[in-house]
């Protein structure tokens, strides 16, 4: 099943950076069905992967309805500092591997360039590098999280 999420995530990240609205794939066992809204990159409204020979068996549970805005919980608030944002959807790496110890950690000094952690997407490991010389001041993000386009991962405090 995590095959299969990791599959639909970066099937909609190719489908958002051609600007399809709306993608569909069937094979003689399985159907695919993504809707990505207009909102945001890469955001699904309904994606739906159900093999065919089971769809007659199994219920495909709806997609839950989005929030209104009246409801909808406060955006995180970000802490002060030069931001580091993902510049693509994929998973979030703090080390190069699970038995080395991480890229950085809070208080570290780096330089531009350094390699702050590394995002997994379509099996290709990208390094991100800092974008100056400064201090971690945060890392929003643990080894393993999926981040999104845009989403702060590393803040820090930018040298003089």
């Amino acid at each position: 099943m995590q095959d299969i999420k990791q599959t639909v995530l970066e099937l909609m990240d190719a489908a958002a950076a051609r600007g399809l609205a709306e993608f569909e794939l069937e094979t003689d066992d399985f159907k695919l069905k993504l809707k990505l809204s207009g909102d945001a990159p890469a955001v699904p409204v309904a994606a739906v992967a159900v093999p065919v020979a089971a769809a007659s068996t199994a219920a495909v549970p709806a997609a839950a309805p989005s929030p209104s805005p009246q409801s909808a919980s406060p955006a995180p608030t970000i802490p002060e500092g030069r931001t580091v944002e993902a510049p693509l959807v994929g998973i979030f790496y703090a080390a190069p591997a699970p038995e080395e110890p991480p890229f950085i950690e809070v208080g570290q000094q780096v330089k531009k360039g350094d390699t702050l952690f590394i995002i997994e997407a379509m099996k290709t490991m990208n390094e991100i590098p800092a974008p100056c010389d400064g201090t971690i001041s945060h890392i929003l993000a643990q080894s393993g999280d999926m981040v999104e386009y845009g989403q702060v991962v590393v803040v820090m405090e930018e040298k003089q």
